[in-house]
């Protein structure tokens, strides 16, 4: 699910269940030679300390998806973003 508001996006930081999604790849699309969008493309656990310091938007877009379980966010990803690629958050040891 996209998150499209801060209510939404509060409530799932405060409660710290499920998983996000960090899309940076629809706030910077594409290869580019200078960012790598698919090493920030990057599955948290919703109670991941890297989360509590996010926003649900970035420069006006909105780029966070949350899921209830690893295996809906895995299905997602490999539906939705394979080709853009994307990556684990390794503090969250997913």
């Amino acid at each position: 699910m996209l998150i499209k508001d801060i209510e939404t996006w509060n409530r799932i930081v405060r409660k710290g269940e499920g998983y996000i999604y960090n899309d940076f790849g629809t706030q910077f699309p594409g290869n580019s030679p200078t960012w790598n969008t698919r090493d920030f493309n990057k599955l948290h656990r919703a109670s991941c300390p890297h989360v509590k310091r996010m926003t649900y938007i970035t420069e006006r877009k909105l780029t966070k998806h949350f899921f209830r379980s690893r295996e809906e966010a895995i299905d997602w990803l490999e539906t939705n973003r394979k080709e853009q690629g994307y990556t684990f958050c390794s503090y969250c040891n997913l």
